[in-house]
């Protein structure tokens, strides 16, 4: 769908990208800094490559051999930017429909009255930005992008800058654009749960460079995902089948091999994925799973690496072929006798997995 290999150079910072993405949502991960805006601006048009070629759908965007610029225009794509970037002077609908080309050249039209309809902003339009909340004028400036019917959407972090409450209420939204739509989405993101809700493939972008891409939940379960992980301050970061649900009990069964995880009551169907998070700290290490606690998760798993810095260790533990990461004191590794192929039993609280989206 969309093949990019090329090279921009901004002062001393270079991106250098050699991929074909071919997915219907794919997301880049990565730090500040390390040239997610930048990816983005390239294939937009708004930035030019120093040298190589960008084809989208066969047609050439840029080609430094040929000589090819396609001014952004041109390229009919829609584009969410962090904070919106509505008109102030407009009205939201006169907004959505800024820019709206009258004819098109594929029969794959967008309606834009279904498009206002999922997105809830029907009592919106004879508002203006200024009296809009943040969650608003981010779906509005959705709404637009999507109004110029584009053969592709690029969103630059669409909700970095709303509270977790907001983004949890959008999500959503963009999932229903997703599953509504037939138009491939570019996703610029630091949230994992974004990832996670949205991507059918992501990319890891450090200082430039793709180091790591995949399915989210194998590129995040990944040995490889370590400074997501860092970034996100989790170190256990896993996609389970839901097996059994009951809203009466306020609890949620994920299968785990031949084991069970129970996490707080979540609406996603049984059959469906959950994609969780745990902190190697908040995972406790016993050698009798015969205890009296009221933690309902005691998981059987074979510690396959241990590694000690300073009072700390961290344990690489195996449970049902997948590997978790669990924190614990030096005491607390000589105290139990630790040692790798050591068969134990790891407790963790229902209340210490973080759900990282729920439908």
């Amino acid at each position: 769908m969309l093949t990019l290999s090329f090279r921009k150079q901004l002062g001393s910072f270079q991106l250098e990208v050699d991929h074909v993405i071919t997915e219907k949502v794919t997301a880049f991960l990565g730090p500040s800094g390390s040239g997610k805006s930048t990816l983005l601006n390239c294939i937009s048009g708004i930035l030019h490559p120093d040298k190589g070629e960008i084809i989208f759908v066969g047609q050439t965007l840029y080609s430094s051999q040929s000589k090819k610029r396609l001014p952004p225009e041109k390229r009919r794509f829609g584009y969410v930017f962090q904070d919106g970037h509505l008109f102030p002077h407009l009205t939201v609908q006169q907004n959505i429909f800024y820019g709206r080309p009258r004819r098109f050249a594929d029969k794959n039209q967008i309606d834009t009255e279904v498009v206002i309809d999922i997105l809830e902003i029907g009592g919106l339009m004879n508002r203006y930005p200024n009296q809009l909340s943040g969650g608003q004028r981010q779906r509005v400036a959705v709404a637009r992008a999507l109004a110029i019917h584009p053969r592709l959407l690029l969103m630059d972090e669409p909700l970095a800058s709303l509270d977790a409450g907001l983004k949890n209420r959008i999500l959503p939204y963009l999932y229903h654009i997703k599953q509504t739509f037939d138009i491939p989405i570019l996703y610029v993101t630091h949230s994992i749960s974004e990832v996670m809700a949205l991507a059918d493939e992501a990319f890891w972008l450090s200082d430039g460079r793709i180091t790591a891409h995949g399915e989210p939940h194998e590129l995040l379960a990944s040995p490889s995902a370590l400074p997501i992980a860092q970034m996100a301050g989790v170190e256990n970061i896993l996609s389970l089948p839901v097996v059994a649900s009951s809203e009466q009990r306020g609890i949620t069964e994920l299968g785990l091999g031949s084991q069970k995880l129970l996490v707080s009551y979540t609406k996603i169907r049984i059959g469906e994925t959950m994609p969780i998070a745990i902190k190697a700290q908040d995972i406790i290490v016993a050698i009798d799973p015969n205890l009296l606690i009221s933690a309902r998760n005691i998981l059987r798993g074979t510690i396959r690496h241990i590694a000690a810095q300073g009072g700390r260790v961290m344990l690489s533990v195996d449970i049902e072929g997948r590997l978790f990461s669990v924190e614990l004191t030096s005491d607390a590794r000589n105290q139990l006798a630790l040692a790798e192929e050591t068969v134990c039993y790891f407790i963790i609280k229902a209340s210490a997995i973080n759900l990282l989206w729920e439908a």
